[in-house]
């Protein structure tokens, strides 16, 4: 630390001064009406300071602050504004905004992303006798309700004009070490200590070497500002109490002058839902500091060329499916992103190529996972959030769950007993403590247990977790086909299609969350899985052991979903007979045409079983005819 000669009542400091700590003053009417700040700078070394601008509602005291606040700038000298704090007056939080809009109304102006303006302060402390009856029925906790609620307040006005703001707590030590509690350490603190008494000299150089102010900071961790002399008439410039930064001149402009706020967006994208082929286009909007930046994302790799507020996705097919946001940024540097929106792409059924089978009886939901979260055989569509994927599946795509943030959410309630759930996994790193397939905020299907067991079971949040016997713990890293089946004997688990293990215990089919679950009493997502899931397919009947391994057997051709003819027959002459498949227990719906061009429906099909048939009885009667299926 470079050391300090004191010469005809000024101060100067000798070539490596750049290591000193900063020191200032804080100003308000009572004291100097006429002050030369530049002396203050060039001769006495002041560099920052405060000024009063108000006191509870009212400007007393602080009708100096503009011309202070001007001069001190055109000086050179960083300069903020304070507000003496009045909560005996402006009582709870409500008064505190109350003072606190008041304040940010009579300095707005004066506050600026200049290099010059410092952080506001609030001055609070017991001077004034109705503040010392006041704190008779106060306590900690009310009081430090009351400065944050001022502090956030101030700070949001200045957001809001395009500033960031992080205001100071002014207050002695002994009463800051009373009053406050820790969650107002989130703000700036300035201890007033008057440890070194009033000479001007003798306590400036002793502040300058102190580690900090020796009665205590009261709930802070680490000093910041110190107020370490009141105004005394041996100081040299006569006004103002001396206040020392923790630091140097660098480091304070560095990090409490008021600075631009950044970026804001104003209007996020949204979702959106399009049939393969259309266009789908996200937007955002956002305002800044000069000139604004964008960079759009899809699952959370950069977009090349997409760097406008808006961005198309030109002939949209499922592999365009997934999580979408933007980044903006401006002349701050400062980048913010977007929520994450998700583009749900939805194409004709079709059926995949091989051997496909039919559904058994008594589906209640489906969810090929492509490009959607569509349930194309109940109504419960599953809403994607967080970090939710899409990536290719054993038939076509399948939802990706990131292991933190991802799930889905569908809002349908429990299956009861009887029930079947069948899925393919595919799990990735397995993690996380547990890893939740279908929840409903109580009872879980698992693929991951707690504490790392990594075993597939159930849960019900506050009475247990159950594992299989024998244990099974699903492959890392390949697909593989689960299914569970739950009965009022207990719950069974089959593994690409053969029985695998039981257990005695058992639970209603959750339906609510897919990847992850949600506990109601904390208010957050647990179980997040990381994986990927393809055609989860709920039933409210168990499945037999066959009907389960011809689901699985199907591989990448699966089940049938769209409407087909599968073949032909003559009965007898004028009767043509329709060979149908389906979805299991939707009906089919025949089209006939003589030109390819033209169609009618024709005729509505039950389909209990997932086949069926439709005669035509005057087939014959038509030169040439054509048919067609679909599914309503």
């Amino acid at each position: 630390m470079s050391s300090v000669v004191i010469a005809l009542g000024a101060v100067f400091f000798t070539g490596n001064a750049v290591a000193q700590r900063a020191f200032g003053i804080d100003v308000y009417d009572g004291q100097s009406a006429s002050i030369n700040w530049s002396t203050l700078k060039n001769t006495y070394g002041i560099t920052f300071g405060w000024a009063k601008a108000t006191e509870g509602g009212s400007t007393s005291g602080g009708t100096q602050f503009p011309t202070f606040c001007n001069n001190a700038k055109a000086a050179g000298v960083i300069i903020g504004a304070y507000d003496y704090a009045r909560y005996d007056l402006n009582t709870g939080t409500n008064g505190a905004v109350s003072e606190a809009n008041f304040f940010w109304s009579t300095i707005q102006n004066y506050t600026k992303a200049d290099g010059l303006t410092f952080m506001p302060m609030l001055d609070i402390e017991a001077s004034e006798a109705n503040q010392v009856t006041y704190l008779q029925t106060y306590n900690q906790t009310l009081m430090s309700q009351w400065i944050n609620a001022w502090c956030t307040t101030v700070s949001n006005n200045a957001y809001a004009a395009g500033l960031k703001v992080k205001p100071f707590i002014y207050s002695s030590s002994s009463f800051a070490g009373t009053w406050f509690n820790s969650s107002v350490t989130i703000w700036n603190a300035d201890i007033a200590d008057y440890a070194y008494g009033t000479n001007y000299t003798t306590s400036l150089n002793d502040a300058q070497g102190a580690s900090g102010p020796p009665a205590g900071i009261g709930p802070w961790s680490t000093w910041q500002v110190w107020q370490y002399d009141d105004e005394d008439a041996a100081e040299p410039y006569t006004t103002g109490d001396g206040d020392i930064f923790n630091g140097t001149l660098a480091q304070l402009q560095a990090s409490l002058v008021v600075t631009a706020a950044g970026p804001a967006i104003t209007a996020q994208p949204t979702n959106l839902t399009v049939f393969a082929g259309a266009n789908a286009t996200f937007a955002v909007g956002a305002t800044g500091n000069g000139t604004v930046r964008y960079q759009w994302q899809f699952d959370g790799t950069n977009i090349a060329s997409a760097t406008a507020s808006s961005y198309t996705v030109t002939n949209a097919q499922t592999t365009n499916a997934g999580e979408y946001r933007v980044s903006v940024t401006d002349n701050t540097s400062v980048t913010i992103w977007s929520s994450s929106v998700y583009l749900a792409v939805v194409a004709p059924f079709s059926n995949a190529p091989g051997s496909t089978v039919v559904a058994p009886t008594g589906m209640v939901d489906w969810w090929p996972a492509d490009g959607n979260g569509v349930d194309i055989y109940g109504s419960a569509t599953a809403i994607p959030n967080g970090n939710l994927f899409y990536s290719p599946g054993v038939i076509g795509q399948a939802f990706q769950f990131d292991g933190s943030t991802a799930y889905l959410t569908t809002g349908a309630a429990d299956i009861p007993l009887p029930w079947t759930a069948c899925m393919w996994v595919n799990a990735a790193n397995g993690a996380g403590t547990a890893a939740g397939l279908l929840e409903d905020g109580t009872n879980s299907l698992k693929l991951q247990q707690f504490s790392n067991t990594f075993n597939v079971g159930i849960s019900i949040i506050g009475t247990g977790d159950y594992v299989f016997s024998p244990a099974y713990s699903a492959p890392i890293g390949t697909w593989v086909h689960l299914a569970f089946v739950g009965t009022s004997a207990g719950t069974s688990l089959y593994v690409n299609g053969v029985f695998q293990a039981s257990m005695t215990n058992t639970i209603p089919l959750p339906r609510a969350y897919i990847g992850a679950g949600y506990v109601s009493s904390s208010s957050k997502y647990i179980d997040f899985m990381s994986g990927s899931l393809d055609e989860i397919m709920l039933f409210n009947t168990a499945l037999t052991s066959n009907q389960i391994n011809s689901v699985y057997s199907t591989g990448s051709a699966g089940v049938v979903r769209a409407a087909e003819i599968t073949g032909f027959s003559i009965p007898r002459a004028g009767l043509y007979t329709v060979k149908l498949a389906g979805e299991t227990g939707k009906t089919i719906t025949v089209h006939t045409s003589l030109d390819l061009t033209n169609w009618l429906s024709t005729a509505t099909v039950g389909n209990a079983n997932g086949t069926t048939t439709w005669t035509d009885t005057r087939a014959t009667n038509m030169p040439m005819k054509f048919y067609r299926a679909s599914s309503p």
